[in-house]
Parts: C-alpha cells; structure tokens; sequence
C-alpha cells in the first residue's frame, strides 16, 4: 500500500481497484502526502488525464480536507469551462466528500463565488450549494433561477431541496417549467417527478405539446408516476396515449413506461409490440411482464 502504487493506476500501468487503495491510504492520516498528491494533480490535470485527476483529488480531498476544497471547486469550475466530454461526477464525489465533513468551512469558500463575475466559478459554487443548503441560500439560488444564462438557471433547479412537503420549492418547480430552455424545463420535470403531489399532473400534461423533445421524453414516466393511485389517472392515461403516438422514441417509451406505472389495461401498448425503435420494444416487453 503505498502512494506509488496511486500513480501507477493513474498512469494506466496497474489494474485493481484504485480507490480501495485510496480509502486505506487516507486511513493512515499521512500529512506528508499532501504535496506529492498535490503536484500529481495539478500535473494530471495539465496533461488532461482525467482519470488521474480523479484518484488524486479523491486522495487529496481524503487526506487534506478543507485545505484542499478551494483548489477542488476550481477544478471543478475549469471543468465545467471546457465542457469537452470530461466527466465531473467523480470529481464532484471528492468535493462532496469535503463538504459532508465540514460543511461550515466550505460554504465559508463556496457563498462568495456565488456572485462571481465568472459564470464557470459562480455554476460550481451554484452546485455545491446544494450539498451544504441552508433556507438563507434560497434567496441566491432564486436569483440563480432568473439567471439569463441556462446553464446557471439550469444548476441552480439541481441545487433547491426536495419538493416534497415543500410549497415553495414545488412553486418555484412549477414555474420552471415555462423556462424557454429545454435542458431546463425536462430537469424541472424530473425533480417534480419524484416526490411532488398528484396535482403536479395538472402542469405536467401541457407540456406534451412542447416542440422540444427533450422536456417531452421525461412526461411520460413523470406522469404515470405522479398521477398512479390517485384521482389524476383519467386526465394522465388520456395524456399518455398521446405520447404514445409521439414522432421520438425515447418520448414513446417514457409514455410506455408510464401506462405501466399508471396500474391502467395495457391494451394501448399493443401497437407499439412491433414498434421501430428497440427501446421502445424493451419498455412494453418489460411494463408487460411487470404486470
């Protein structure tokens, strides 16, 4: 177990499960660590190896903590800049990691960046306020959502607190969804379909006229989900058959799965057996046998 062994799975030259061996390196509480993990990610990151990036910040994050998390989140940021393919979550895990230890130090780091000039710095500020939240952050991320840039509305929509039992949360949902951004309005769909109350269906089934597909192809499991066992089933079964009808796949099968959890007769779904697209195929095979 030792700190090289970190570089040869960064560096592609050893396989294995690399974050165990990260787990048990931060376990000993070696400081002297800290700046040869340090290096190794400023210098993984130079050369665009994000998978050593990752392993570094998860041990740095590990062994330094709050010292670590401004360096982090501007890894973070400088990630959501190039918006080249990289994937963040494992970056973001490492953040998070720092922020449910001490969540009182970090959002000493994160609530001045929220008000950045740069909009990259101020999204991951955005973002991580979603992991240490308190009711004085709501006023920030309302004004997140009034935003003109999307991306800044759309990471402020991730960072708001649950729907459920919420009115406020749910109103401010509500009204997302008649943003004029199509990444915007289906994430509005996709919180509201978990956890707020039947009546959501009411706003929900409008939407199924929306010309983008992307808002579309999240009604119909949000729909059927919100709209089962209660006494929204007839407005939300007539919604759904039209989806079923609709020119995108992915729409098509998000209306199957919907009639599956809606608990209705599947006789809808009988045209669709043979239906062009496989995954759409896959979805009435399976609400047909889950029933």
């Amino acid at each position: 177990m030792t700190l090289a062994e970190v570089f040869q799975h960064a560096d592609g030259t050893l396989d294995g499960d690399a974050y165990m061996l990260i787990r048990e390196l931060v376990a000993t509480g070696e400081r002297s660590m800290i700046a040869p993990v340090r290096a190794a990610l400023e210098r993984y990151t130079a050369d665009r190896n994000w998978y050593g990036r990752d392993l570094m910040a998860h041990l740095l994050a590990g062994l330094a903590g709050i010292e670590a998390f401004p360096l982090l989140l501007d890894l973070y940021a400088d990630a959501m800049r190039r918006d080249d393919g990289d994937d963040w979550d494992f970056l973001g895990q490492a953040l998070c990691t720092v922020m449910r230890a001490d969540p009182a130090s970090c959002r000493a780091v994160i609530l001045p960046l929220v008000t950045d000039d740069d909009q990259h710095v101020r999204r991951a500020a955005l973002w991580a306020i979603g992991d240490v939240f308190e009711p004085s952050d709501m006023a920030t991320l309302r004004e997140a959502l009034a935003d003109p840039e999307r991306w800044i509305r759309f990471t402020a929509l991730g960072s708001l607190p649950s729907v459920k039992d919420n009115p406020e949360i749910y109103d401010l949902l509500v009204a997302t969804l008649r943003d004029p951004d199509q990444w915007v309005q289906r994430h509005a769909v996709l919180r509201l379909a978990w956890s707020a109350p039947p009546k959501i269906v009411d706003h929900l089934i409008p939407l199924i006229s929306e010309p983008a597909f992307y808002a579309r192809s999240a009604l119909g499991e949000a729909i059927g989900r919100r709209a089962a066992n209660s006494d929204r089933i007839p407005a939300a079964a007539a919604a759904l058959r039209q989806l079923l009808a609709d020119p995108e796949p992915s729409v098509r099968t998000g209306a199957v799965r919907g009639i599956g959890l809606l608990g209705e007769p599947l006789d809808a779904l009988e045209s669709l057996v043979d239906d062009p697209d496989w995954q759409v195929r896959s979805a009435v095979a399976d609400v047909s046998r889950s029933t």
